[in-house]
């Protein structure tokens, strides 16, 4: 089993919960904030087996957009659509 723990920006959080949804995942949703430009993301919480996680990724990708959100000095900074963590996971339990 795995826990991926998936970095989204705000702008893409609901189309991404959507489409795990429709392809009967469940995620936890929390509210964070972080990264280069501080700004508000949310972090989703998925446990999956082992064989299901390449299909997740695909999901979030497809979803998640990166986007352009300031021009500096140094030109145009665009975080990251998604920052994904899979971690082996031990045991998980729907109670």
């Amino acid at each position: 089993m795995k826990l991926i723990v998936a970095v989204v920006q705000n702008d893409d959080a609901d189309a991404v919960i959507d489409a795990l949804l429709e392809n009967n995942f469940r995620a936890t949703r929390l509210a964070s904030t972080g990264g280069f430009l501080r700004r508000g993301n949310t972090t989703l919480l998925i446990g999956v087996e082992d064989e299901q996680v390449d299909t997740v990724l695909e999901l979030i990708r497809e979803h998640a957009v990166t986007r352009t959100r300031h021009q500096g000095p140094a030109g145009e900074v665009q975080p990251a659509a998604a920052t994904v963590f899979v971690l082996n996971l031990e045991d998980y339990q729907r109670l």
